[in-house]
């Protein structure tokens, strides 16, 4: 067993009529691939959904992505630990300064404007409190205005940023001022896209004023619009970095097969809410596939470089099945299997199945269940000499 182990998500999700991740303009993303235009939905779309997921429905912790920490931080100063306001926000400043992140001051007198760096922080929600903790136990070197600590000091008070859960250990992070600060996530998500060719849909649609139609006084509509829809079956991938996240987790393979199980589950699950209201496509998959790596990660993309074709009653995705269970044997062959340590599928077309997915289960449970075993047996197994 090498050091190395990787553990990929293959899904084929259809997706009726709906707007999941647009563009500045409204537009449903799309991307060209094969030289077909095809629907997409953005790495970043569906990898906050999964954390979100993860935050709301697991115990794995909370993150808090925000340009409002030094708010909170001069919030828990003032309340908790006796800093006037003008006292919090030189504090804030002073400190975020050193991490690198510009904190613009609020006019003189005004406490109600909001305090925020001029760049995003991703780290625990408890960061604030650790902040504030740091800042009173080095209260009056803060507050100096000639204030230029050294690297322990420094070191003390942005030791905040410095924190993660296994939320950010799959998320990753990074902030430029303070390289030991930067977790390099062990969560990799590839851009969803249609595995077949895929068209925009426009919805005209009207609004109507509803005094003007109890006055009745007036004929029409109060608001006239296009909104712009598309629909396809989306091939997601996503590999987690075992190695990677154990070493995060202070190599507690125990530890890390618990956040994989619980990723499985969250990346299925989860879905983007754009436009959710307008359209309501909460579907699920129909095909879920795990493979288990020692090697390195395998995208089964290619399957779909030539977009698949509709069959003959309609419908792409017994064709994508097909398409992805071909590529998986394709890979099989041309590369062999020493580096794949074990592979499973949930689907529910079952007249499609074959081996080159791995074994099939009958349950989202088992697979997640499989997932976590393997992956605590292959991390285990990479440490025994």
């Amino acid at each position: 067993m090498t050091n190395a182990a990787f553990l990929d998500v293959h899904i084929l999700h259809a997706v009726p009529f709906s707007n999941l991740n647009r563009d500045n303009l409204g537009t449903p993303k799309q991307m060209v691939y094969g030289g077909a235009t095809r629907a997409r939905i953005s790495s970043q779309c569906t990898k906050r959904a999964t954390r979100l997921w993860l935050e709301q429905n697991t115990d794995l912790g909370t993150a808090l992505r925000t340009r409002r920490l030094p708010q909170l931080v001069r919030e828990v100063l003032a309340s908790e630990h006796g800093f006037s306001d003008e006292e919090a926000v030189t504090a804030a400043v002073a400190v975020f300064g050193l991490a690198g992140i510009k904190v613009s001051r609020p006019d003189d007198g005004d406490e109600n404007t909001e305090l925020q760096g001029d760049q995003l922080t991703f780290t625990t929600t408890e960061a604030a409190s650790v902040f504030a903790r740091a800042i009173a136990a080095h209260r009056e070197e803060v507050l100096n205005e000639g204030f230029k600590p050294n690297g322990g000091t420094k070191a003390a008070l942005c030791s905040a940023l410095e924190a993660h859960n296994p939320i950010i250990a799959l998320c990753g992070r990074m902030l430029a001022a303070l390289p030991k600060t930067n977790v390099d996530g062990a969560l990799q998500v590839a851009h969803a896209f249609t595995t077949h060719t895929s068209t925009l849909e426009l919805d005209y649609f009207t609004a109507v004023d509803d005094q003007v139609q109890a006055d009745d006084d007036e004929t029409g509509a109060g608001h006239i619009n296009v909104g712009e829809y598309t629909s396809g079956v989306f091939y997601r991938h996503a590999t987690v970095g075992l190695r990677q996240l154990v070493e995060l987790l202070d190599e507690s393979a125990a530890d890390a097969a618990e956040v994989v199980g619980s990723f499985v589950k969250a990346f299925v699950l989860a879905e983007p809410t754009g436009k959710q209201n307008s359209a309501n496509a909460h579907t699920r998959p129909d095909l879920v596939a795990i493979t288990l790596r020692s090697d390195r990660p395998v995208s089964f993309a290619s399957a779909f470089e030539q977009p698949t074709e509709r069959g003959r009653h309609g419908g792409y995705m017994t064709a994508s099945i097909v398409a992805l269970q071909e590529r998986a044997a394709i890979e099989n062959r041309m590369y062999g299997t020493e580096g794949l340590l074990d592979s499973w599928h949930l689907t529910s077309a079952h007249e499609t199945a074959s081996g080159s997915l791995g074994e099939p289960v009958d349950g989202l449970d088992d697979l997640v269940r499989n997932a976590r075993q393997s992956t605590a047996l292959a991390l285990e197994s990479s440490n025994t000499p």
